[in-house]
């Protein structure tokens, strides 16, 4: 597997992946968002596109990453291609400066909050964005698209906080 940034070569395979792996409604944001997602990876196999990552980039002091979606092919999947992309992900945030990566995960998705999980990141309750960054969490959370249905996770790395078993 070689996980790349997409080229506009890609368009058409990443909607058929996006058509066959989200609702019609997680297909419409998803496909609304690869134009502006950063960063836009691809998980390929033998040549062919299997799977995807679309994050979303907020500036600030300090910048935050977002993994917006996650999809892989159904004739690809539980070859750790989602996770792959998902690292390569928190490599290139921290990279670029991040303390935090967010994710917003329905809460029925069990396959998707154990990989999360399972790459360090913790459910948190919504208003720790309030707490963390103030008027800035109010603005990141309505530009996450985040639905009441999703549960919000987070990896830190750097700037702990303790609190967080507490609060969820």
């Amino acid at each position: 597997m070689e996980i790349r940034e997409a080229t506009a070569a890609d368009d058409g395979r990443l909607r058929q992946i996006v058509r066959v792996s989200f609702d019609r409604v997680y297909s419409f944001f998803a496909l609304r968002g690869l134009r502006r997602a950063w960063p836009l990876l691809v998980a390929e196999e033998d040549g062919t596109a299997v799977g995807f990552l679309e994050g979303k980039w907020f500036e600030g002091a300090p910048p935050i990453g977002y993994v917006y979606f996650v999809a892989v092919d159904p004739g690809a999947r539980r070859k750790g291609i989602g996770r792959g992309l998902v690292e390569e992900t928190l490599k290139r945030v921290a990279a670029r400066g991040a303390t935090r990566v967010f994710a917003a995960v329905p809460q029925e998705n069990d396959a998707s909050i154990g990989l999360f999980a399972s790459l360090g990141f913790e459910k948190i309750p919504r208003r720790a964005l309030w707490r963390w960054y103030g008027w800035r969490g109010l603005g990141i959370e309505m530009r996450m698209f985040m639905a009441p249905h999703e549960a919000l996770m987070v990896r830190t790395f750097t700037d702990p906080s303790p609190a967080l078993a507490q609060e969820v």
